[in-house]
């Protein structure tokens, strides 16, 4: 069985570490965990004190930043197949077994990666990453559509391709990726859900900042051999998406950049493609949708809260642990009562019983 080499970097994000650590404990695979930290002033030490079992070194102090820490990292420990996440990232359960499984059964593989959701701070649902896609080397360079979190690549391959660029900031993984495959390496996706990746507002991705823009443009001109890369737009309208407080002109610039994107989808006719039920890049619904999440340690939200549209009609929604019921949104929301997660993952199902089509806008944690 492959032996998993997982680095993760961290830098004041101690509170949001035990989930990350708690995921690796509910895997049954040999692997090592390098945490790799910028020299944290919040209780970095406290919260690694108690998760030694699944700690294989521990560096802290200054570094040379994100991705240098995450090269550092992969050369102090061992292992066949290199990963890393964010310190505010994590798995869901079982899931080093199911990557394990696929690279046993094709060695020929070079990187496996798949499916993920994105969380708020507190864990509740938001969306699939929905840029997924099977692979085409032709893409890559225009669409990032591999997330980090859920890739895994054999360290051989990674060699291969010269590792991590530690100059950069925001688009290692990426400009990884593009290296992989300009060497050569073989590329398999699975359609399973393998990580979770928080988004708020204080994240590097959504800070907004240019330069993560201009390294954006950069893989475009080095990768895609484009002049005038322009797919940097789409990452900024994907970003803003996500602001709730957007200035007036950034909801100018949002509403000129949707309406791009529906007439592109209209001038080149691109299919209306699901993930789970939910069309791609949208709230909007095609018959039952299915919503899941890692729930780990003692905070366990009594209910999940659900801003469905329409509002006037029954929905029937299913659990794995077996609760099934039709339920009836109040002031726009369905109330779904949350049993102890099976396997440490909710699995929830939701159909609109009066329409196929349908919107599912926002879901948040409530505690009585």
């Amino acid at each position: 069985m492959p032996h998993f080499a997982i680095v993760i970097p961290n830098l004041n994000q101690s509170r949001f570490l035990p989930d990350a650590f708690e995921s690796l404990r509910r895997q049954s695979v040999p692997f090592d965990l390098a945490v790799m930290d910028g020299g944290s002033v919040d209780h970095f030490d406290q919260v690694v004190q108690k998760y030694r079992d699944v700690i294989s070194c521990v560096r802290s102090g200054p570094d040379g930043g994100q991705a240098q820490a995450i090269v550092d990292g992969c050369e102090i420990i061992n292992g066949d197949i290199i990963s890393w996440l964010n310190a505010d990232d994590y798995y869901f359960p079982g899931v080093l077994d199911k990557v394990a499984s696929v690279f046993e059964k094709h060695p020929e593989i070079d990187v496996v990666y798949g499916d993920a959701v994105h969380v708020a701070m507190d864990g509740a649902f938001m969306s699939y990453f929905p840029a997924i896609e099977e692979f085409d080397p032709r893409r890559l360079p225009v669409s990032c559509f591999i997330c980090q979190p859920a890739c895994f690549v054999r360290r051989s391959a990674y060699n291969a391709a010269g590792g991590i660029n530690p100059a950069l900031k925001y688009t290692m993984d990426w400009d990884l990726w593009c290296r992989l495959a300009a060497t050569g390496a073989r590329f398999k996706y699975i359609h399973s859900v393998l990580a979770a990746v928080r988004y708020y507002p204080e994240t590097k991705t959504l800070s907004g900042d240019k330069k993560r823009y201009h390294e954006i443009w950069r893989i475009g001109k080095t990768y895609g051999k484009r002049l005038m890369p322009v797919s940097w737009l789409g990452f900024y309208r994907f970003d803003l998406s996500f602001k709730k407080d957007k200035t007036s002109r950034e909801q100018m610039i949002f509403n000129g950049l949707e309406w791009m994107r529906t007439l592109k989808k209209k001038v080149f006719k691109q299919s209306q493609a699901t993930l789970y039920g939910f069309y791609r890049w949208q709230s909007r619904i095609d018959g039952r949708c299915l919503i899941q999440f890692p729930m780990y340690g003692d905070r366990q939200p009594d209910r999940l809260c659900v801003s469905v549209s329409p509002s006037d009609s029954a929905y029937q929604v299913d659990m794995d642990s077996g609760f099934s019921e039709e339920l009836y949104p109040e002031k726009g929301k369905l109330r779904i009562n949350l049993p102890k997660a099976l396997d440490f993952c909710h699995r929830i199902q939701i159909e609109c019983l009066d329409r196929r089509q349908w919107e599912l806008t926002d879901c948040s944690f409530q505690t009585d």
